[in-house]
């Protein structure tokens, strides 16, 4: 199930469902995300939600298209964002008690090897950036 409002990018979440059911096993349907009660039927009966929009996102980082509510104990939540590393939308599905909430920095991190390879022809130091971050955190 794929969300999105009514604007100039409702094109691309109507091509990225006709991608999916034409390329895939899986059947992709498209809602608005102005349909609040046809969202929360679908993220109850979701396993995995992901939010692939800049809601969240510094300077809107009090913003979140998910109400509280409709989180649930089996539900996977994932967020594109990376900053602000903790969205409104994770901290809220982790207060929850959801089953996993992760923020967009694993994201990003596998984006940016993807594009490091593409560019140098060399696989990017993961693991370098991975221990970096961690020895950075927080500060």
């Amino acid at each position: 199930s794929i969300f999105a409002r009514d604007d100039k990018f409702k094109q691309n979440a109507l091509d990225t469902v006709k991608k999916i059911n034409e390329n895939t096993n899986c059947k992709a349907t498209f809602y608005p995300l102005e349909d609040l009660d046809k969202l929360k039927e679908e993220i109850a009966n979701a396993d995995i939600l992901a939010n692939g929009t800049l809601a969240g996102l510094k300077p809107h980082d009090d913003l979140s298209l998910v109400d509280k509510s409709m989180f649930h104990p089996n539900l996977v939540v994932a967020d594109c964002v990376y900053n602000p590393e903790e969205t409104k939308m994770v901290k809220e599905a982790k207060e929850a008690g959801v089953k996993l909430a992760v923020g967009g920095k694993g994201m990003l991190l596998w984006q940016g090897a993807a594009a490091y390879k593409l560019y140098t022809g060399l696989e990017m130091p993961t693991d370098e950036y991975q221990k970096f971050q961690k020895e950075n955190e927080g500060k």
